[in-house]
């Protein structure tokens, strides 16, 4: 005699049945929900672009020196997120950033010598990345804006203004002078951080004279306080 299925156990059973089915549909959401996530954020990171290499800079001297007025200055505008001004109190500068990318790995310069520019493919104030900003140390009549970058020291504070408003400063701690024979070696170094913090990298090339190409680059790294 087969066994028979009371209304009471018979309701239990599909109770049971029921609730499995709950929790078998929550776990495809959620198996659903994870991978759109990732195909959203995670895998666009292995499909954008490294970050270029850094092996060289500019050999250039062909940059306007024509003054930028102090409304032309005040009036400059990027995106929220991206450096406006570099501010070193020590070297009363106050330049405006332009935004540049890099060509064939060579660190872009300003189309002003009294500007500097940044690398757009690097690191931005207040990411914990490393930010890479290169500016002309002398015009052919006039200096530019990195004229006295040399005589930093150790500590100084250099100061970072974000199109938002935002202010970051950085401290010093490195200053490097290297030939040009050993930029190729010595330069992809700019683009890591300094004791894993965000760091700033600012790059100018020095000349012997106004008509030769530049003999050796200087570098100065800071670290965000």
């Amino acid at each position: 005699m087969g066994l028979k299925i009371s209304k009471k156990q018979n309701r239990v059973i599909k109770i049971i049945f029921f609730v499995i089915l709950g929790l078998i549909i929550l776990a495809l959401l959620k198996i659903m929900i994870w991978e759109n996530w990732y195909y959203q954020t995670k895998s666009n990171e292995t499909r954008n672009p490294e970050q270029a290499i850094i092996t060289d800079i500019y050999d250039s001297n062909t940059a306007s020196e024509t003054e930028i007025t102090a409304k032309e200055h005040d009036n400059y505008q990027v995106a929220a997120l991206y450096p406006r001004y570099l501010e070193i109190e020590r070297l009363g500068l106050n330049a405006r950033v332009e935004a540049s990318n890099v060509n064939e790995n060579t660190m872009p310069l300003p189309n002003n010598i009294h500007d500097v520019c940044w690398y757009s493919g690097s690191g931005r104030p207040g990411e914990n990345g490393t930010i890479l900003i290169s500016g002309i140390k002398q015009g052919l009549k006039k200096p530019g804006a990195f004229v006295n970058l040399d005589s930093l020291e150790k500590n100084d504070i250099i100061t970072l203004v974000r199109g938002d408003g935002a202010r970051f400063d950085y401290q010093v701690e490195e200053i490097l002078i290297i030939d040009r024979d050993k930029a190729k070696d010595e330069l992809p170094n700019t683009q890591k951080r300094l004791n894993d913090k965000e760091t700033l990298s600012l790059i100018t090339a020095n000349r012997a004279n106004l008509m030769s190409g530049y003999k050796s680059i200087t570098i100065i790294r800071a670290t965000k306080k």
